[in-house]
């Protein structure tokens, strides 16, 4: 990429200010939960392990009765008296929601019954029996005092994906719509896309997740492949139709707020970008936030850290060193986040496989004018990656940093989502590459799952971590290309991450959030929380994969019973059911 003419780095700049004036409507001004005394004295005191426990309760009272309680305590209320306030004025974390048992939950789905291992079958009966513990429906009280609580209010139940996360978030939605479909429930996920619709409608976007203190940002845009997924299961063209103009509204909110321009060989492409409006700590991670700005000993660098914290919780790696400077002496530190100057690949191919879809929806409905007008964007929007995110001597895509006016040198998983958004649809050349350069950096090598980077930050979206989105995205977009040894290679990794699954389950109960590489089935790593547990997208993948690859099996020798091993995962894991419970 050395020498390609871009725009002057102050023209991309003042781009960024301006998608962040314009994005201002969607800040929250909420004086508990978003901003304010309230929430930074309840933050700082740390009387809960987690800072996300905080905002999530639910006043017990209007917010001018609990602000004249506060102010109550003087100006610098001990730890104790805040401890006390919160148990006088707040619900515990999570009464706004009840559970939810979905009425289309079957015990032995249809489409389960063809997997054809026996152990593997029952598996997936297991999985699908948790969505009813994931299930959710806001309360009535919070229905009809809903100032009182951070949640935002949406018409239908929902599936949750667990642990700290009680409410329903944006990409994770994506794969846990794949397992619930698998197990034939479509009446929950049309509900639960209809959520999201109704969120466009009023937001003009998605939010991150299900609470205020998400609406300054949204998360990876699956909306359009959500609708495209629940057609392929449905064919329930009258819901697209009726539908469409909201799925492009939202398309047009990356178009409008997240879109930069940049002169690549004197040709202009735009570019997305996650550019979260925020400048202050995030209320659900506040302490972590404040803590590292208070390092910094200027105004602007402060607002511009807290801008890059959301901007890359935005993108859903929250965090990565794929964030982080590479140029100078604040390499690798977290304090040195840029989100906002780095061209993520995954996004761009994200937004292109949806002009394709939206080019698809508008040619099944009739409209051949606006389904060609998507598939003129959906080029344009190859033309871009292509200009900017293919490294040839590489054979790969990488993310493009502004700051050094370079592609990505080190390796993340992110590289395989135009692969899976059909990038490469057409190119067996082009597959082959890709693949081999995966093969040359080793990544498939390990026995617990493709590694989201081989740098060992102590972040969580960092090696050596494996997250089930990511697998599913490298597996579809091997099965998807036209050669056969691909294809094949699919199926292992399949194989290999089914069972790594089927292995962590079977000797722990549990389905984690993410699981760590060297190892079979073990709990990941790193990052702001503890390993969460449920977990809605890793139910979803394994569902999916097992009903797309049925022949998969376990092994003849199954699992080697270790004692040493039982005693440390009970251990380990004795926490988290407690937590989880």
């Amino acid at each position: 990429m050395n020498g390609r003419n871009l725009l002057a780095f102050s023209a991309f700049i003042c781009a960024l200010l301006h998608l962040a004036i314009s994005a201002d409507i969607y800040a929250c001004d909420n004086q508990v939960f978003c901003q304010g005394k309230i929430l930074h004295e309840v933050q700082m005191a740390k009387i809960f392990a987690d800072a996300k426990t905080f905002v999530d309760m639910r006043m017990k009272h209007d917010i001018t009765d609990i602000t004249r309680n506060f102010t109550a305590l003087g100006l610098k209320p001990s730890k104790e008296k805040i401890r006390k306030f919160v148990a006088d004025n707040f619900s515990p974390a999570g009464e706004d929601l009840d559970p939810f048992d979905p009425e289309d939950l079957v015990e032995k789905p249809k489409r389960l019954k063809k997997i054809r291992d026996e152990k593997l079958c029952k598996f997936a009966f297991a999985l699908n029996a948790l969505w009813k513990k994931l299930g959710r429906n806001i309360t009535h009280e919070a229905r009809v005092q809903s100032e009182r609580s951070s949640l935002i209010i949406v018409p239908n139940p929902f599936i949750v994906p667990g642990g700290r996360f009680r409410e329903y978030y944006y990409w994770d939605s994506y794969w846990i719509l794949h397992g619930i479909l698998t197990c034939g429930m479509h009446g929950t996920a049309k509900g639960m896309i209809m959520n999201y619709l109704d969120l466009v409608r009023r937001f003009g976007f998605v939010p991150n997740g299900g609470r205020i203190y998400y609406l300054n940002r949204s998360q990876p845009p699956f909306l359009i492949q959500m609708v495209d997924l629940y057609y392929s299961y449905t064919k329930d063209l009258d819901f697209v139709r009726k539908n469409l103009k909201i799925l492009e509204k939202e398309y047009e909110f990356w178009e409008k707020h997240r879109t930069v321009s940049l002169n690549v060989s004197g040709v202009q492409h735009s570019f997305a970008i996650y550019n979260a409006n925020m400048t202050t700590p995030r209320p659900e991670s506040y302490w972590n936030d404040y803590e590292v700005g208070e390092k910094l000993t200027k105004q602007h660098m402060k607002w511009r850290f807290y801008q890059a914290v959301a901007s890359a919780a935005e993108s859903g790696w929250d965090f990565s060193s794929r964030w982080f400077n590479q140029s100078d002496d604040e390499v690798g530190k977290f304090e040195s986040i840029h989100t906002m100057k780095i061209i993520p690949v995954d996004l761009n191919s994200i937004l292109y496989k949806n002009a394709v879809t939206l080019s698809k929806f508008s040619g099944l409905t009739g409209d051949q004018s606006k389904s060609k007008k998507y598939q003129q964007l959906a080029n344009r929007r190859w033309s871009a990656i292509e200009a900017l995110l293919w490294n040839e001597a590489a054979g790969a895509w990488a993310d493009y940093d502004v700051t050094v006016k370079s592609n990505t040198k080190a390796f993340y998983a992110s590289v395989v989502v135009p692969l899976w958004a059909g990038l490469a649809q057409e190119n067996a050349t082009r597959q082959e590459l890709v693949f081999q350069s995966m093969k040359r950096a080793k990544v498939l090598d390990f026995p617990g799952g493709f590694p989201t980077s081989l740098n060992l930050s102590g972040q969580q979206w960092d090696y050596p971590n494996a997250w089930p989105p990511l697998q599913h995205m490298l597996i579809i977009g091997l099965a998807n290309c036209s050669s056969m040894v691909l294809q094949n290679e699919a199926k292992k990794l399949a194989q290999s991450w089914v069972l790594g699954n089927w292995k962590g389950y079977e000797r722990t109960k549990y389905m984690f959030e993410k699981y760590n590489v060297t190892s079979q089935g073990n709990t990941g790593r790193g990052g702001e929380y503890k390993p969460q547990v449920g977990f809605g997208w890793t139910n979803g993948v394994i569902l999916d994969l097992l009903v797309r690859f049925p022949d998969i099996k376990i092994a003849n020798n199954g699992i080697k019973f270790d004692v040493a091993m039982f005693l440390f995962w009970g251990l380990v894991t004795a926490p988290l059911l407690l937590n989880y419970l």
